[in-house]
């Protein structure tokens, strides 16, 4: 069989799984939409390019996206996403899949365990927004696309404290502060939210264009 159609296999299989979301690309890409209509879940494979007869690999990714927002032109629509082990956050921030030989079972179960039980849930959250909201200002903070979804779902007050929490919590607070005390001494027509120098530029800027403060 060859990578790709073993890929294809991997995929159907996996997709056979969750019903719920429709497949397409030979389940490539797996889709779903909230009950609302405006989220749509995403889950996509991507095959590797240096897939051979003897090693076959794959990495899984996972998108929510909002219509409401991208209307709105926030973030493009992006409400979070990233590539599935760095979502678990088990300190790798990749992974390939491997399906050559008897390697093929045991990481399709993996991946079929790994979705239900991390994606699955994030999914039902993103269903009762309020809810959401209130759950992710009170874990531990996982993107700065949420700040987002919070800023235009719940209003400045909410999208504030998850903002501080997000920049407290991250290994690069240093470089954030620095970045926001900097954009006080610039015109604000100078800013440019669209360049983004660094992880999470862009939220720092579009934060401080939008008069989210930071502690």
């Amino acid at each position: 069989m060859k990578p790709r159609e073993l890929c294809e296999r991997a995929w159907e299989e996996i997709a056979n799984n969750f019903l719920d979301f429709k497949a397409t690309k030979k389940g490539q890409n797996l889709k779903k939409v909230s009950k609302s209509k405006d989220i749509t879940f995403e889950i996509s494979f991507q095959s590797n390019r240096y897939n051979y007869s003897s090693s076959v690999r794959f990495s899984v990714h996972f998108l929510i996206q909002s219509k409401l927002m991208k209307k709105a032109n926030i973030n493009n629509g992006l409400v979070y996403g990233g590539e599935l082990e760095n979502i678990i956050d088990r300190g790798r921030i990749f992974r390939w899949f491997e399906i050559g030989g008897a390697s093929y079972q045991s990481s399709v179960n993996e991946i079929i365990e790994l979705l239900q039980k991390h994606i699955i849930p994030i999914c039902d959250d993103f269903e009762d927004t309020e809810a959401n909201i209130e759950k992710l200002l009170n874990t531990k903070v996982k993107s700065p696309s949420l700040f987002y979804y919070i800023y235009f779902f719940a209003g400045k007050e909410k999208a504030e404290q998850y903002f501080n929490k997000f920049i407290n919590e991250d290994k690069l607070k240093s470089k954030y502060r620095g970045l926001y005390h900097s954009l006080e001494k610039l015109p604000k027509e100078s800013i440019d939210v669209n360049v983004s120098e660094f992880l999470g530029a862009d939220m720092i800027k579009f934060a401080y264009l939008n008069g989210i403060k930071m502690d």
